[in-house]
């Protein structure tokens, strides 16, 4: 009697759940015999951070440290060795981990676990939290972003990620009345972070599960159909969908494309900046102009301002008191500025709030000689 053969039993991480969103890019990564490996700099550049920072963690949990510089050379030195880093990336993972650890202490009252994978059995779900603390009645998980870019606290509670691994979390750690999630960015030197209730956990779970069943109907149904969304513009992979004539502007897949949009942009600016410029002359003396119903000319508004001392005699003369007022560095450009004001400025500068954000664009850059 030949026995029957065990089915293997599919364990899926968070990276699989989301690409579910389009199965096609699920498939050629998680699916096939032989998936697709990200190699990419941007790969190895991550891991090579993740796993300094993992053997950094460690060590000091051993020593019972908050902080050493001696350990974080050592495990740098490790992380790179194991991982086989390739020599043009090793100066950006040793740039990134000093920043990161300059700032970085770990709270030894609090350490649960760092870099250590976590299995739900029951649903098929693992996942690999960088850093997780437990303060009192809440269980608070980190994550190192090397990216350029980086989140608002008040965008942390809409990302996949955090979601699934919160909802995770909740599953292995029953019982806190809390769990936060924070993205640390070393690059930026800051971190976003939000909280969510216990009620908040329980609405996450159908976000969760419901990607296991999509997963299990294209598999059941054997198709495995492109499905464009958001994450094609991070999507590298060959796209029947996306992929039209020789440069798809929807998206990028290597430096060459990505260089060949950006010298275009710079046209395109100019060129719009331009024809604005020649536009503007002639509404100037001719009046506006309308194309497709859009009226391009100049449109009267009124611009209301308050005087500082004013409102805050009003507020205070109504019994409001502790108003949280900001100025930005424009409104007070000539006082930051000006030799003039060089007191002033120095003054301001004392009491100056600074909030991290990432705003894309372009810049001048010049290469040292």
């Amino acid at each position: 009697m030949i026995e029957a053969q065990a089915v293997p039993v599919r364990v899926y991480r968070r990276s699989a759940l989301e690409a579910i969103s389009c199965p096609k890019r699920f498939y050629e990564i998680y699916e096939r015999t032989d998936p697709i490996e990200d190699s990419s700099d941007e790969a190895l550049r991550g891991q090579g951070f993740h796993e300094a920072a993992k053997k950094y963690i460690q060590r000091l949990a051993s020593l019972k440290l908050t902080t050493d510089a001696e350990e974080l050379q050592l495990a740098l030195r490790e992380a790179i060795t194991e991982l086989r880093i390739p020599a043009h990336l090793v100066k950006e993972v040793e740039a990134l981990a000093e920043r990161w650890a300059l700032t970085f202490e770990l709270d030894l009252d609090s350490y649960l676990l760092s870099e250590e994978t976590q299995i739900l059995d029951d649903y098929g779900l693992q996942w690999t939290p960088d850093l997780v603390y437990v303060k009192g009645d809440e269980l608070h998980q980190i994550d190192w972003k090397t990216h350029w870019a980086g989140l608002s606290d008040a965008q942390v509670k809409d990302q996949f990620q955090a979601q699934v691994y919160v909802w995770q979390a909740a599953q292995k750690w029953p019982g806190f009345g809390s769990y936060r999630f924070t993205f640390t960015y070393p690059r930026l030197g800051y971190s976003a972070t939000a909280v969510w209730s216990r009620a908040e956990v329980d609405e996450l779970e159908i976000i969760v599960l419901s990607r296991i069943d999509i997963i299990d109907a294209c598999r059941k149904a054997g198709e495995w159909k492109a499905n464009p969304g958001s994450m094609c513009l991070y999507c590298r992979l060959d796209c029947p969908v996306k992929d039209h004539g020789s440069l798809d502007v929807s998206r990028v897949k290597n430096a060459a494309e990505a260089s060949a949009i950006a010298g275009e942009l710079m046209v395109f600016d100019k060129a719009a900046q331009a024809r604005k410029n020649a536009l503007k002359a002639w509404c100037d003396e001719r009046g506006p102009v309308v194309c497709n119903e859009v009226e391009w000319g100049y449109n009267d508004s009124d611009v209301t301002t308050f005087p500082a001392d004013g409102v805050l005699r009003v507020l205070s003369s109504h019994g409001i008191a502790g108003m949280d007022f900001t100025v930005t560095k424009t409104a007070l450009r000539t006082y930051l500025s000006s030799k003039k004001y060089s007191r002033v400025g120095s003054d301001l500068r004392e009491i100056a709030v600074k909030k991290h954000r990432s705003v894309f664009g372009s810049r001048i850059v010049r290469e040292k000689s």
